[in-house]
């Protein structure tokens, strides 16, 4: 019993310390169609905890050009700058408004290349997917339910430092 009770945490534990994302030079450098694109997005953050499960839509990645948070496709195609913009955004949805994440990417942008900012925020994810890694390995014997408590004034606490960082002025 105890151990069934254990494995979904540890199921968690394993996948944040787990996940990759592909380096730039790992991600094709081809004309991709949005279809190639939503099936790499997907390959790439399934196993991600905290991505939707439904994943990257066609009518996501339209609303993400109109906003100015993507850019926008030539002909009709994808490159290797697309995909990589749209697994950040995909990753950092999940904890900010878009609009903080628009401003958040155009700030960086600003000093460093496309291929400096995705490798930079693989780096990032590379390293807070294994702090909360162990700090899942470091709830040892709390109960789940105190465990997903920590867990959550965790996230609380450094969400709203997020935003505020994020977004300088508010939202």
């Amino acid at each position: 019993m105890e151990e069934n009770k254990k494995a979904p945490r540890e199921a968690v534990c394993a996948a944040l310390a787990g996940h990759r994302l592909p380096a730039w030079g790992e991600l094709p450098d081809l004309e991709l169609y949005m279809d190639q694109v939503l099936s790499l997005a997907g390959r790439y953050l399934g196993d991600y905890p905290g991505f939707d499960r439904k994943g990257l839509t066609a009518s996501m990645v339209n609303n993400y050009v109109k906003m100015g948070v993507a850019p926008p496709p030539v002909k009709k195609r994808y490159g290797r700058v697309h995909l990589a913009r749209l697994l950040m955004i995909c990753v950092l949805k999940a904890s900010l408004p878009i609009a903080a994440v628009r401003e958040l990417l155009e700030r960086v942008r600003g000093r460093l290349t496309e291929a400096e900012m995705y490798e930079s925020f693989r780096a990032l994810l590379q390293e807070t997917s294994a702090a909360a890694a162990a700090a899942c390995a470091d709830a040892g014997e709390d109960s789940d339910e105190r465990a997903a408590c920590r867990a959550a004034l965790r996230a609380q606490a450094e969400q709203a430092l997020a935003r505020a960082l994020a977004a300088p002025g508010g939202e």
